[in-house]
């Protein structure tokens, strides 16, 4: 079943006005379905975990290692 196909019985479906043989269709397709979300090996989580940690570690750890150029008048007032 196409895409296009696939939308346009559903539409029909939700909306209440699908013929009982697309009615059908569509429940035994919902009904093949699986109601179980999968869910990401350890190894995955723990690889974005520590992806996520390396970032914000590198984003906090920069002011440290470059800190910002001071203001233009701040240089001016430590010479007065």
């Amino acid at each position: 079943m196409t895409p296009e196909v696939l939308k346009k019985k559903t539409g029909r479906y939700l909306q209440g006005v699908s013929m009982p043989a697309e009615t059908r269709q569509i429940q035994n397709w919902l009904s093949c379905t699986d109601n179980e979300t999968p869910r990401p090996a350890d190894a995955d989580k723990e690889a974005v975990e520590a992806e996520i940690l390396a970032e914000i570690q590198a984003y906090t750890a920069y002011p440290l290692f470059f800190p910002k150029p001071a203001p233009w008048w701040q240089k001016i007032t430590t010479f007065l």
